[in-house]
């Protein structure tokens, strides 16, 4: 757009066009006098956000005031504006600011303080308070209506709908960046390994250069001589490095530079196995890293989907949780951490043990605990959760030694049917109709497991009058737990809590408080029109 040949860019052709009009409606709205009284500026004043357009509105809203109205009350209406512009400037950063009712009030209010003073300087009488509640009561309204006109209510929804096209689009394509920057991390082919021999050309090339012997070694003998050096390769490289006692007699014995041909080529033998290691590493970490780009990838994309998965419908199954622990003999705190919490129809239990006891144990359960739970109230799945969290503890690991177990029941409610995932945790016990089922994983710990491992779950059904006992090994571990399940199928109650008690006395007297032991027991009871959470 020019305007004598000035360009303007739409933006900033827009922008003041916009503050024109706000100019404008300013200077028109003072003119819209009463009794001397301008509420309807008033009211738009207040109608505006405070920035750009509020003081657009101020200046035009000043400028009418003193063109329409006598000195006197255009100063009275200057100041009515100028205190309903700083007070929403004031407050625009509160909760106060973004209640409906703040604005009409702020209006009214300043209009009331303002025709206020002046009345009570001039004199109070019945018609004098009359003009006052008008003119405060007008403020306030037109106010609210000045509010809506300006806010045009059917744009913010096609607007708010944009940006959340916007916001998926984004997300999606930041899910497939992820996924891609994981695939460029993936070697084109695998590379083989250095050839050893590159250890003997590097140490003739520095030792046999200026010998004497050279054509004799490295032409007339050469085959004897490269025999000698291909015999001497494994037992070299699997002790790290040479000793003279690898190469034949007849060579070592001919060989005049023999000790500095040995040293030469221990350091290659070093440099070549520092090589090797490094390009391990580098296809570890690579390997690792596509992984985790991998993951964050499918992370953002199951959160983009998570709010538009339909939620199922029909009748849920009742239930009741109980759980209970005890740290360790001689130990203030216990290492184990567990919870139990809703998602919708999900219901999700997890039992996190810490490596050794105390308060370092539980810091590093109660961490994993903690992720894994944000994970799946933010609508993540079980598998993609339990991989990016094994992934970040595997990398933890790696610096501190550590490791955690994961103990996670992902029990649907509606559908009946249940996912239990294990990272090293104990065997976890089902309880049906006089019926001891033993459910026992074979992963590593969570930071043990290799980074990209895909988690492995046991499904079931559920069903009524139904027990699912969830332990840590200071109860009872893989090799020694024949107690708990005889426990189990003599057990006639119906109060998890009391089993859950029950479960840790016993472990008690059986191992003397070796270790912490916790117990996380699910009840899913006949259904009596209703469900009770302990």
């Amino acid at each position: 757009m020019k305007i004598a040949n000035i360009t303007l860019d739409k933006p900033a052709t827009g922008e003041l066009l916009r503050l024109s009009g706000y100019i404008v409606a300013g200077f028109f709205a003072a003119g819209c006098c009463l009794e001397g009284r301008a509420p309807l500026a008033a009211g738009l004043i207040a109608a505006c956000k405070p920035g750009r357009n509020a003081m657009a509105a101020l200046l035009g809203g000043v400028a009418g005031s003193f063109a329409f109205l006598s000195f006197g009350p255009a100063l009275r209406c200057c100041g009515i504006l100028i205190l309903i512009y700083a007070v929403l400037s004031a407050f625009r950063d509160t909760k106060w600011f973004r209640q409906g009712w703040f604005r009409p009030f702020t209006a009214a209010g300043a209009a009331l303080s303002v025709e206020l003073a002046y009345a009570l300087q001039m004199g109070l009488d019945s018609a004098s308070l009359l003009r006052m509640g008008a003119s405060t009561a007008l403020s306030g309204v037109l106010c609210h209506y000045c509010a809506l006109v300006l806010r045009e209510t059917s744009i913010p929804r096609r607007k708010a709908a944009r940006e959340a096209d916007g916001l998926r689009q984004r997300l999606k394509l930041s899910a497939e960046a992820l996924k891609s920057l994981g695939e460029a991390f993936a070697p084109p082919q695998p590379k083989k390994e250095e050839n050893p021999a590159v250890i003997f050309d590097r140490a003739a090339e520095v030792v046999c250069r200026g010998c004497a012997l050279r054509e004799l070694c490295w032409n007339k003998e050469y085959v004897s001589t490269f025999n000698t050096f291909n015999d001497a390769t494994p037992i070299m490289l699997e002790r790290g490095r040479a000793e003279a006692s690898d190469f034949a007699s007849h060579f070592s014995a001919r060989c005049i530079h023999f000790p500095q041909l040995l040293s030469a080529i221990n350091t290659e033998v070093t440099a070549l196995l520092l090589r090797r290691q490094y390009r391990r590493q580098l296809a570890k970490e690579r390997e690792r890293s596509r992984g985790q780009y991998a993951q964050l990838g499918e992370l953002v994309a199951q959160a983009m989907a998570a709010p538009e998965a339909p939620a199922a419908t029909g009748r849920e199954l009742c239930h009741e949780v109980a759980l209970g622990s005890a740290p360790k003999d001689g130990q203030r705190v216990c290492g184990d951490s567990m919870n139990w919490f809703r998602v919708g129809g999900m219901l999700y239990l997890i039992l996190s043990d810490g490596m050794g006891s105390g308060r370092e144990a539980r810091r590093e359960s109660q961490m994993t605990l903690r992720l894994l739970e944000q994970f799946l109230q933010a609508g993540i799945a079980p598998e993609p959760a339990l991989r990016t969290l094994n992934a970040a503890l595997n990398l933890r690991s790696d610096e501190q030694g550590s490791f955690t177990t994961i103990d996670l029941l992902a029990a649907d409610l509606t559908t009946k049917q249940a996912s239990l995932y294990k990272y090293g945790a104990a065997p976890t016990y089902i309880k049906r109709k006089g019926t001891v089922r033993r459910l026992a994983g074979t992963s590593l710990p969570a930071g043990l497991q290799e980074a990209n491992a895909e988690p492995q779950a046991i499904q079931f059904p559920l069903e009524e009058n139904t027990f699912l006992l969830m332990i840590s090994d200071g109860v009872a571990d893989a090799g020694d737990d024949r107690w708990v399940q005889d426990l189990l199928a003599g057990w006639q109650g119906e109060d998890p809590n009391v089993l859950t008690s029950l479960v840790l006395q016993e472990a008690y007297q059986r191992r003397q408080g070796d270790d912490d032991r916790s117990a996380l027991c699910l009840y899913l009871p006949t259904d009596r029109r209703g469900k009770r959470e302990v």
